[in-house]
């Protein structure tokens, strides 16, 4: 049953009636002494006091709305979804919904949502809703009837009754992140303008939301990993709370590439490596090859008689022979068709014998130990060709692609052997990350190129390396000028690097220092002072206590909570490690360079192993990728807060069975 008109009611229940009319403009109900109360009246002021209401609630949220609790899990294998308790804004009224599980289909889009319907409660189900004044007239009597809303969790397309009110949608398994209430309108539309106006777009990531290549699954879909993280599409606020599972089954453009030739160089026995001109290789649809084959005939029955072959497609006739003797081509034979044709008149076998022929012939074969370069191939006659007809997968750019409502878009490429194009996304959306499609099982690259905000600290450290920049060019300037300059305009000129006190004025009194590249005032007087003797532990210079400031009053006490009424504690789930951070460092041009010298008389400079070191670390270059793969490791858990009784059946880590043996 789904939600019942007035119509429907008037029908069913006997008596009723409602006459609110929204467009009659009635405000209030004014009641006069002396007059009947009608029963009609007190309908239509629930109805007033719930379309003013509703009325206002409609402005903050919306059908679907989630207020508190009521998340979902999702198991993209099994398409089981655990659904807990909450309260959903359905139908102008935030409604308390009771946990559930379902199982939807794992591929395409699903809406899970809530299904309500209305059902009238009589004093017969309920014989609480007679009179309950003792000693009256009407005690034991009936009285009104009650509207029941029932409200369970569904899926569309689940054939349940009710009235279906969508609130998640769920991608091959993998729930859409969900805008938390209340989004007002008219503020997120103002914040949407401005945030498109100062930025450009109003698209762009602000923490988050990485792009990790994951294990391919059987069937050949392609699986990564996106990691929580927040950002905003087209001027609209964008929360991924969690990390989310993605599958693409990605299929690549193949182009036909037909009779390519190569030529048999390996002996027939053992086998030929082919590299194709076009890789990778996504399927042989044609392997021809010349053997070389020697088999029986029987001669026929008459003189000059043609004799066929086993097999057809046969180029060359080498050799003919019966018992200790062979028959020459051209004089006793000749090859017309598939057959050995004795028309020319010379020795041939008697009718009704075998004799045996050595020949050629075009053979379709099966390649083996095909991979993306090439294959091998076995009995091709050295000197030959080779003909294969393939399909080639030409490489191509994908782009993932994030919606204002988180739904995940993919966008593919211009395909092409060499220099692919990347394709664009509209500035709706949010591009995440681009893959690389090289169509090989293990060269595949994530590159995650989308657009990131930058912090106040990077555009600080920024502006500190472009100050840097500008006093190191300065300085290069002054050093460039006063070299180029005339001997005799130079004198006394020049450019102190502040390194050291050897370019200073020994004869003028100097009252400024040097110290670590910078000319600073100089510490004219400093001394040391020993501790004393008697200092054998920590002391503290002679002191006089003093009340600077003084709190004599304290805060009262009262008891929180004294009755202990709350809700009991949900179970605990503590992961070990519950983060995993790790760092890979690849040395590019040098490995780490400590050295140790000394300097000698003649002013040179030696290795020096003594007592005495100064070690210098020189970092030539570094810099920092996002790995592809995410490394696998093993993680501990442990599960508490279960009350007496409560017995686990499975327990999932990311849809991954992980269900104790004991």
């Amino acid at each position: 049953m789904s939600r019942l008109t007035e119509q429907e009611i008037t029908l069913q229940v006997g008596g009723y009636y409602n006459r609110f009319d929204r467009a009659k403009n009635y405000d209030r109900h004014l009641m006069r002494e002396g007059r009947v109360m009608q029963a009609t009246e007190v309908n239509e002021i629930q109805s007033k006091v719930y379309d003013r209401l509703g009325g206002i609630s409609d402005a903050l949220f919306k059908d679907g709305d989630v207020i508190d609790g009521g998340q979902i899990v999702a198991n993209y294998q099994t398409g089981e979804v655990i659904c807990e308790a909450g309260a959903i804004y359905i139908s102008r009224e935030v409604r308390t919904i009771p946990p559930a599980t379902l199982h939807i289909p794992v591929t395409g889009t699903v809406n899970v949502g809530v299904r309500l319907s209305e059902t009238i409660v009589t004093e017969n189900e309920d014989p609480a809703l007679r009179c309950i004044a003792r000693g009256t007239k009407g005690e034991g009597e009936p009285g009104a009837w009650r509207l029941r809303v029932n409200v369970t969790w569904g899926f569309e397309g689940d054939g349940a009754a009710g009235d279906f009110y969508p609130v998640y949608a769920v991608d091959n398994g993998v729930v859409r992140p969900k805008e938390a209430p209340p989004a007002l309108s008219a503020v997120t539309e103002a914040i949407r303008r401005y945030d498109r106006d100062s930025t450009g777009t109003g698209t762009y990531i602000c923490d988050g939301l990485t792009l990790v290549r994951g294990e391919d699954r059987a069937d050949g879909a392609q699986v990564y990993h996106l990691a929580e993280g927040r950002a905003r599409v087209d001027g609209m606020a964008l929360d991924v709370p969690t990390s989310r599972l993605v599958i693409y089954p990605a299929t690549p453009d193949l182009r036909a590439v037909t009779t390519e030739v190569h030529a048999a160089t390996a002996d027939a026995a053992t086998g030929q490596r082919v590299d194709v001109a076009h890789s990778p290789i996504w399927s042989v649809t044609s392997l021809s090859i010349r053997t070389r084959e020697t088999a029986t005939v029987t001669h026929g029955l008459y003189v000059g008689a043609s004799d066929d072959l086993p097999y057809s497609s046969v180029v060359s006739i080498e050799k003919v022979w019966a018992g200790g003797t062979e028959y020459k081509a051209g004089v006793d034979y000749k090859k017309t068709g598939d057959a050995v044709d004795w028309s020319p008149g010379g020795a041939e076998p008697d009718s009704g014998s075998t004799y045996q022929v050595t020949y050629t012939r075009i053979k379709q074969v099966t390649a083996k130990n095909l991979d993306a370069d090439g294959f091998t191939v076995v009995g091709a006659v050295e000197g030959t060709d080779i003909l294969v007809s393939y399909m080639q997968a030409l490489p191509r750019y994908d782009r993932m692609a994030l919606d204002s409502a988180g739904s995940i878009v993919w966008y593919k490429g211009v395909p092409a052997e060499r220099n692919p194009i990347r394709p664009r996304v509209p500035e709706s959306q949010l591009a995440v990350g681009t893959v690389y499609q090289a169509w090989r099982s293990d060269v595949r690259t994530v590159y995650n190129d989308g657009v990131r905000v930058t912090t106040f600290d990077d555009i600080t450290s920024l502006n500190s390396s472009i100050d840097a920049i500008w006093q190191e060019l300065s300085r290069q300037r002054l050093e460039a000028d006063v070299a180029t300059r005339e001997g005799g305009v130079r004198v006394g000129i020049f450019v102190d690097p502040l390194r050291d006190d050897s370019l200073r004025d020994d004869g003028v009194e100097q009252t400024a220092a040097i110290v670590d590249g910078l000319l600073t005032l100089p510490i004219y007087k400093a001394a040391s002072y020993p501790c004393p003797a008697s200092a054998v532990v920590p002391m503290a210079l002679d002191y006089d206590v003093q009340t600077l400031l003084e709190q004599p009053l304290r805060t009262g006490t009262v008891k929180v909570n004294p009755y202990q009424a709350f809700d009991p504690l949900p179970a605990k789930v503590e992961l070990t490690p519950a983060i995993d951070r790790w760092t890979e460092t690849q040395t590019t041009w040098l490995s780490d360079i400590t050295r140790r010298f000394r300097s000698t008389r003649d002013g040179g400079w030696a290795l020096y192993a003594g007592s005495n070191t100064t070690t210098t670390t020189e970092t030539v270059s570094s810099s920092n990728t996002a790995v592809e793969y995410l490394r696998e490791i093993d993680v501990e858990f442990s599960l508490a807060g279960f009350g007496p009784g409560e017995i686990l059946d499975t327990i999932t880590f990311d849809g991954v069975q992980v269900t104790p043996q004991a």
